[in-house]
This record gives structure tokens, C-alpha cells and sequence, in this order.
């Protein structure tokens, strides 16, 4: 009994999704043609793999065993296609990124224009995902190398981190809000503020739970998740931009924001207030040319990003809210 790699890929389809119709939709072929491979299948094997009802579908203890096993042979299948790749180099390879919202932002998508540049045959996915998640994908071998905060990196053994650079954060508002040009602020100032941004390591939990407004820690993971917890910078600033919540972000990031003076950076420091990702991979897998390549080329991103923050806090860290103290700033 011979069973096909396709025909495991539509059985884990149909447990993901538990609907004939959407699991083929993501598999890209009808779902006629789908019922009929896994009745194939059933028919082959001699058992039912799928209870089928009125909502849908559901595996049975002979369907699950299958699911189970062939989520093991697709992952050594893909780990089997990696080293291959790995052994014909960069010219034919594959490189799976993860990407947390800074790094994402900052320098993943100009790295991966100039790696692709030099190398046009090269097969690229890119995925933005949360710094947390992005560590269990790299420990799955679902991604190749993650960049995100090293920080919630600590606890896994299995993780081999590379640091790449520092990043110092400000913490932003809109133009008009309460907190706007005031000096010597206080971190219990802020704290009275919603916080909108990315969930962040156990390491300032404890500092950033101190206000109800600014958000709350999981206590299964202990992170701190802001108020507004969003993956993505832009929509960061957007919700900064309508409202009162305060975003702790690189000047990079809201550099037209700045020069417009819709946002502007509070007169907040603190030594925690810095932003740490790395280069995040699996201990037992080698990095293959085009990793390596594609970590080389973040490296000269990122020090043009630095290059470029240092001079935006020196611009706009005037802590006013006025359009003159812009321009005084600026000069």
C-alpha cells in the first residue's frame, strides 16, 4: 500500500479547515476533485478518515492517526528538500524568513531587494509574525531564520541568537495630545495612557503593568501586551495618530510623521527603552548560502537605519509641540 504525499497534504488541509469546500480553495483544486481523493484514499486504506456532517467534517481515531503521521513525513520531506538545496547553493535555494513588525519594517524587505538583486533565481517567503511566534516557528523548522526581539529568546536551548543591532525607541503621540510638549515626564505619566504596539518580553512586564491604562501582562507567558496590541507599524501609527495611546517606536519608522509634526517624541528616556533583535535559528540546522547572503545584506540596512535614527532624535527631540519648535529643532 503506496500512499501519495499530495493525498497526505489534502488530509491535513481538510483537518485544518474541516470543510470540503475551503480546504480545497487552499489547496487550489475543486472540491469534486478533493472528495474524490479522499474517498481514494479511504478506499485504499480500508477505513474512514472523516466523520462527515452537517458543519462540516471531523477526523476519526483511524483519521487522526493519519494526520498525525503525515504531519512527521511532511516535515522530514521538507527537511529533506533543504538540504538538497543546501548542497546546490544559492543560485538554485530557498529561504524562509520570519519577520517581527520592527525588523519587518526596517530593514527584512530592503535586505531581501538587494539579495534578490544579486541573486534573481532565488525562491523568497517572507512572513511578519510576533517575536513569540516567530521563535516556535524557527524551533518547528517551519522558517528557516527568524529576525525578532532575542529577548523572548532566553528560555530555548535549542535557539541559536546572533545579534544584530540595537535599536533606541521614543515614545510618540499625536500632535495634540495631553502629554505633548511637557517636559521631564515620568514613566506613571505615561502609564496613564493606553499603549498601542507590539507584545513585549517578560523583562518589562513588570515595569509597564504598573498602569491599568497601558496594558496587561498574560499570565501564561508572562509578555506584556499592550492595550492595543497590533502586529503591524502601520496601523501602529494610524491608531496613534486618532487617539490618545502613546507608541514607543523607532523615529525611523515615523519619519514623515516627525517632518510633518502629526507626531512628535515625548520627553521620555529610560535604558530599557531599546529595541534588541536578532538573527534567530535552530542550533541543529546549517544556514545555507542564501541565509547567509541575506543576513550580510540586513547587516548593511541596519547601519543605515541607525545612521538615519541618530539623526531624527537629534532633529525632533526638541519635546515641543509647536511647529516653530520643529523648525528650531531642525536647523
Amino acid at each position: 500500500m503506496t500512499i501519495d504525499i499530495r493525498l497526505l497534504r489534502q488530509v491535513l488541509a481538510l483537518n485544518k479547515h474541516r470543510n470540503f469546500a475551503r480546504a480545497a480553495e487552499s489547496l487550489h483544486i475543486s472540491q469534486p476533485a478533493l472528495s474524490r481523493s479522499i474517498a481514494g484514499l479511504e478506499q485504499s486504506l480500508g477505513v474512514q478518515l472523516f466523520d462527515r456532517t452537517s458543519g462540516g467534517v471531523e477526523p476519526t481515531k483511524c483519521g487522526q492517526t493519519v494526520i498525525d503521521r503525515g504531519q512527521d513525513i511532511l516535515k522530514k520531506e521538507r527537511e529533506l528538500r533543504r538540504e538538497i538545496l543546501l548542497i546546490q547553493g544559492i543560485e538554485v535555494g530557498e529561504l524562509s524568513i520570519g519577520a517581527g513588525p520592527f525588523p519587518f519594517e526596517i530593514s527584512v524587505s530592503h535586505a531581501v531587494a538587494r539579495l534578490i538583486t544579486r541573486n534573481p533565481n532565488l525562491q523568497i517567503r517572507i512572513d511578519k509574525d510576533s517575536a513569540p511566534a516567530i521563535v516556535n516557528r524557527v524551533l518547528s523548522g517551519d522558517i528557516d531564520i527568524g529576525v525578532a526581539d532575542i529577548r523572548h529568546c532566553e528560555e530555548f536551548a535549542r535557539l541559536t541568537v546572533e545579534f544584530v543591532f540595537e535599536h533606541a525607541i521614543a515614545c510618540c503621540c499625536r500632535r495634540g495630545h495631553p502629554l505633548a510638549g511637557r517636559r521631564s515626564l515620568s514613566l506613571d505619566d505615561l502609564l496613564n495612557f493606553p499603549i498601542v504596539g507590539t507584545v513585549m518580553p517578560p523583562a518589562l512586564a513588570a515595569l509597564l503593568s504598573r498602569g491599568h491604562a497601558a496594558g496587561r501582562v498574560n499570565e501564561d507567558t508572562k509578555n506584556f501586551h499592550p492595550a492595543i496590541t497590533v502586529d503591524s507599524l502601520s496601523a501602529a501609527r494610524n491608531i496613534a495618530l486618532g487617539c490618545d495611546a502613546l507608541l514607543p517606536i523607532t523615529p525611523g519608522c515615523i519619519a514623515r510623521e516627525l517632518e510633518s509634526g502629526d507626531l512628535v517624541i515625548l520627553d521620555f528616556t529610560a535604558p530599557w527603552m531599546r529595541y534588541q533583535y536578532g538573527f534567530i535559528s535552530r542550533k541543529d540546522r546549517t544556514h545555507s548560502p542564501a541565509a547567509i547572503e541575506f543576513m550580510t545584506r540586513m547587516r548593511e540596512i541596519e547601519e543605515e537605519a541607525i545612521e538615519l535614527e541618530t539623526r531624527l532624535f537629534a532633529a525632533y527631540s526638541n519635546f515641543s509641540n509647536t511647529s516653530d519648535g520643529k523648525a528650531l529643532a531642525a536647523t
